[in-house]
């Protein structure tokens, strides 16, 4: 104990060494603060490192450094507002120095903490961190040693995104940290001078007890260089351990790591485990921050890997196809295959194969300008161009024309959505265009599996995000490319016929739906002028698609003909800009948060401070993120929030609803959604009272999902 108190005092001595942006190389260390992210968000934790390398054969110190050492200090001086949290130390090496066994790193080690910014950062471009950094290093002798380091990282409006050049050490340092949590049962007794510490493993567990050492995260409380006698029969791990010599009395409690080298099995992903025990019954909670911690990632939300964010995405865009946005434009995929039943097996594959090249490029373009621009600094998410008025009016005139051409006003003709075509024509642009606006209008869904899938693609690199995002386009697309290629299936389809007419125009009705959703998202966006300026531009609109239809195809004198197309796009153009007027006007509010009906929930508006406030009071909080252009959101409020079992807990328990309205572009929101994990909505988070741990709930939901969640069910 002596000999580290001296050690300490020499450490407090170091002369300044130096102060520095980049990496301080000292005779045997060299140290760098390093970040996880190019970039902060104002309220969003992020995760910075201090990185030691050591030369050959020398080591720094665990927390616990063993029978002899110290381990290393961080001091910080960061600006107003901002928190650092605790050192997350990774799983430690057994150093012998004979008789001595200290606990440290050889090599290089990253020594993470989380850093927590204050909610806003007003007309502040970029932060400076600054840590000092004390460490003892050892090899036959101990030097002490320090620096002054220093990081500038710039502050964006939009979520961070990870560093290519320091990305790989968070994770390979995240591998190394020991898990907490697992819940194995664990015992301590005395057996003589020594003591038996028992680990029940979980069934399926194996494990190599000359592989296995326990860690005490306290020092002198288990004598480091003694031997650890372990055995494993049965699931039950056994370690008789000695206590230290200068233990302070006692030894009736344990607290660390156990580590085993080869692993515990494929039911443990990792070598090393927190644990507890005590003889007098439960032990405390472990002080030492572990991989709980962080293992969260840049939203605090735990990470996900490729491999499972793939597969969500897959799962998520399979999904996507019943949604409810996405259904009207795949009737016309429908009606396509309708038409093709009896034809040429390798035409309908190519046009299956076509209509999955429309929404993979769709998809693409969707992901390159998200990453574009939140590289930019802007806050976007899943659905963000809904928040446009003139990209609502865009697709709306394209599905109202769309919906004309489908109830004979004009024809298209099969080189544009692939109906009607004649036989000397492939239509295969047509394949190809219906893949584009079935993935338009697929953004306001978020199927369930996506939330996490989409969160994870957007903090990753551009070839991970591009990743993902095809395969939520091949998931998508997958079962119209196995219809088209499988001509068994084709069989089920009824052959064409002068029925197909009827069919054909009744699938105009599903589309005129979504230009009325469309319409009342527009109108919730630009108030009642603008949505009569857009009324009115639709009626232009209709008669351009009328002219071109009446004198374009039914007369053959070419002047008439001329004439015609020209009149239809005036009548086009004229309408386009009427209806593009009204995105001048004042927008509405999209959705009521502070009237709520008697006997109906009352919802706050959404404010972060406000919640703050409310999730740490005595009374439950539920959370709410929607947004009019979300037809999921709407579903889910009229089968789960008008409910009246449901209605009739949130008054038995108090609880308080507050709802963000996303329908328009809201940076606070985007930030929140963020924080969640997600970058759409909707997203509905439950928090108990007294300060409780949010729990996150499905994106499609129904009364006994909420209400298990609010009786502590789950």
């Amino acid at each position: 104990m002596m000999q580290k108190l001296l050690l300490s005092l020499i450490l407090g001595l170091v002369p300044f060494l130096a102060e520095a942006s980049g990496p301080v190389k000292t005779d045997h260390v060299t140290a760098e603060l390093v970040a996880e992210s190019t970039s902060i968000q104002p309220g969003l934790p992020f995760w910075v490192g201090v990185r030691l390398e050591m030369i050959d054969h020398w080591h720094t110190y665990w927390t616990n450094p063993g029978d002899a050492g110290l381990g290393t200090s961080l001091t910080w001086t960061l600006p107003e507002g901002f928190t650092a949290g605790p050192i997350i130390w990774p799983t430690p090496q057994r150093i012998p120095l004979e008789p001595l066994v200290s606990y440290g790193y050889e090599g290089e080690v990253l020594l993470m903490v989380r850093i927590d910014p204050p909610p806003t950062l007003p007309r502040v471009e970029s932060v400076d961190l600054k840590v000092r950094a004390d460490w003892l290093a050892c090899h036959d002798v101990c030097i002490p040693g320090g620096a002054d380091l220093s990081l500038v990282l710039p502050v964006t409006s939009g979520p961070p995104t990870a560093d290519p050049a320091w990305e790989g050490l968070f994770a390979q340092t995240r591998e190394s940290l020991p898990l907490e949590g697992v819940g194995w049962p664990v015992a301590l007794s005395p057996e003589g001078d020594d003591l038996r510490l028992e680990v029940m493993l979980p069934e399926g567990a194996e494990v190599d007890p000359s592989g296995v050492f326990f860690f005490n995260a306290t020092d002198s409380v288990i004598e480091p260089a003694a031997p650890q006698v372990v055995t494993f029969k049965d699931g039950r791990l056994s370690l008789l351990l000695k206590p230290a010599v200068y233990a302070a009395g006692p030894v009736n409690a344990v607290d660390g790591v156990l580590f085993a080298s080869g692993g515990f099995g494929a039911v443990i992903p990792g070598q090393a485990v927190a644990i507890a025990a005590s003889i007098e019954g439960p032990a405390d909670a472990i002080p030492l921050p572990v991989a709980s911690v962080a293992y969260e990632d840049l939203s605090g939300k735990k990470r996900i890997s490729l491999p499972v964010a793939v597969a969500a995405a897959l799962l998520g865009g399979l999904i996507l196809n019943l949604m409810p946005c996405v259904f009207p434009v795949l009737s016309i995929k429908i009606l396509s295959f309708v038409q093709q039943a009896g034809e040429d097996r390798s035409r309908i594959l190519r046009h299956g194969l076509v209509f999955a090249l429309g929404v993979l490029v769709s998809f693409w373009v969707l992901a390159g300008l998200l990453i574009a621009l939140r590289a930019g600094g802007q806050q976007l998410g899943w659905g963000y161009q809904l928040q446009s008025p003139l990209f609502i009016i865009a697709i709306a005139a394209v599905l109202f024309l769309l919906s004309l051409s489908l109830l004979g006003v004009f024809e298209i003709g099969g080189s544009l959505i692939g109906v009607g075509a004649s036989a000397r024509t492939s239509g295969y642009a047509g394949s190809f265009m219906t893949g584009v606006l079935a993935t338009i209008v697929a953004t306001p869904c978020t199927a369930p599996f996506m939330g996490s899938a989409l969160a994870f693609a957007l903090t990753e690199p551009a070839v991970v995000s591009l990743t993902v995002f095809t395969a939520l386009g091949l998931g998508m697309a997958g079962p119209y490319v196995i219809l088209s290629a499988v001509p068994a299936l084709l069989r089920f389809l009824p052959r064409p016929g002068a029925w197909m007419e009827t069919f054909k125009q009744l699938m105009a009705f599903p589309l005129l739906a979504t230009v009325i959703w469309l319409a009342w998202v527009l109108g919730l966006q630009v108030g009642m002028d603008g949505i009569a300026r857009f009324l009115f531009g639709l009626l232009a609109i209709a008669i351009a698609a009328w002219i071109y239809g009446r004198w374009n195809t039914l007369v053959r004198s070419t002047p008439v003909r001329l004439a015609a197309r020209f009149s239809a796009l005036v009548f086009l153009v004229a309408g386009l800009y009427v209806a593009s007027t009204g995105t001048r006007m004042a927008a509405g509010s999209a959705i009521p948060t502070s009237q709520a009906a008697p006997g109906e929930i009352t919802w706050l508006p959404y404010d972060a401070q406000q919640l703050e406030e409310l999730k740490n009071g005595p009374d439950p909080v539920f959370l709410d993120f929607t947004a009019a252009w979300c037809l999921t959101c709407k579903a889910n409020e009229l089968v789960v929030f008008r409910s009246d079992e449901v209605k009739k807990v949130f008054r038995e328990k108090g609880i308080v609803g507050m709802k963000g309205d996303w329908t328009t572009r809201n940076p606070e929101i985007t930030r929140a959604l963020a924080q969640f994990g997600r970058t759409g909505v909707p997203l509905y988070v439950y928090f108990a009272g007294d300060g409780a741990a949010p729990v996150l709930l499905p994106e499609i939901l129904n009364p006994g999902i909420v209400l298990d969640v609010i009786r502590g069910g789950n």
